[in-house]
């Protein structure tokens, strides 16, 4: 994955948490001016996704059995506990509540994967050999 992929992907979580945060009471992105709360708003997305990266799979790896068992429905809980990390270690982004990280999580990820498919959708070229040359 290139470097202005990864970029765009900051910049559409980023985008998914301040969308969130709007509409969410429980979802508090505090700063004095917006400057400030665009920052924390921007720092938010890059620890969800540093958080994804390193710590989720270790997580999800632990916890397949459980995961498994719910026929993945963990999965959701597993997210919670990343937006919680998040929350722990970042002044300014503040979320109250268990279900909250639950509606927080599921709605930050159902408006990044789309998002995503919207401006990072590649068109993959499936021919299939039916055998002739031409």
């Amino acid at each position: 994955m290139g470097f202005l992929k990864i970029l765009l992907r900051w910049v559409l979580t980023t985008f998914a948490i301040a969308i969130v945060s709007y509409f969410l009471p429980f979802i508090e992105i505090s700063g004095s001016t917006v400057i400030k709360r665009v920052q924390i708003a921007f720092l938010a997305g890059l620890f969800l996704g540093i958080v994804n990266l390193i710590i989720k799979p270790l997580v999800r790896f632990l916890t397949m059995p459980i995961n498994f068992l719910t026929l993945g429905l963990f999965n959701i809980i597993i997210n919670a506990a990343m937006l919680w990390i998040v929350d722990y270690f970042l002044d300014g982004f503040k979320i109250s509540g268990f279900p909250s990280y639950i509606w927080s999580s599921l709605l930050i990820s159902i408006i990044t994967v789309v998002l995503t498919k919207i401006f990072l959708y590649e068109k993959k070229n499936d021919k299939k050999d039916n055998g002739f040359k031409e």
